[in-house]
């Protein structure tokens, strides 16, 4: 009987930090995500930072890719970006979907 509960909490044990690295690992490359597309958006479109809002991010789990959605709290316009991270979180690279998605959906832009 006590095998078992020993074996149980263990096992318990082994899963809850499973879970919890999982968890903290995707919040935390979200934040590294989010990071880097706050700079690309203040270097390429000159809007500061206190101006922008995470709207969405989505892990693409197959492709191993961030799709990011960022709102400018001021011009209530939209930036879309795909964004991929090594594992050590440096930037591998990131693509502007932009303009591809005001092309497809002009109704999410204001102007």
């Amino acid at each position: 009987m006590k095998k078992k509960i020993i074996i149980f909490n263990l096992l318990f044990c082994i899963v809850v930090m499973f879970v919890n690295y999982n968890y903290f690992n995707s919040k935390s490359r979200n934040a590294i995500v989010y990071n880097y597309v706050e700079n690309y958006i203040e270097n390429n479109y000159g809007i500061a930072r206190e101006n922008l809002k995470s709207e969405e991010i989505d892990y693409l789990r197959g492709m191993g890719l961030f799709e990011i959605e960022v709102k400018d709290i001021e011009t209530k316009n939209y930036y879309f970006f795909e964004v991929d991270i090594r594992d050590d979180y440096s930037l591998y690279y990131i693509k502007d979907l932009t303009e591809l998605h005001r092309k497809n959906h002009p109704k999410n832009q204001a102007n």
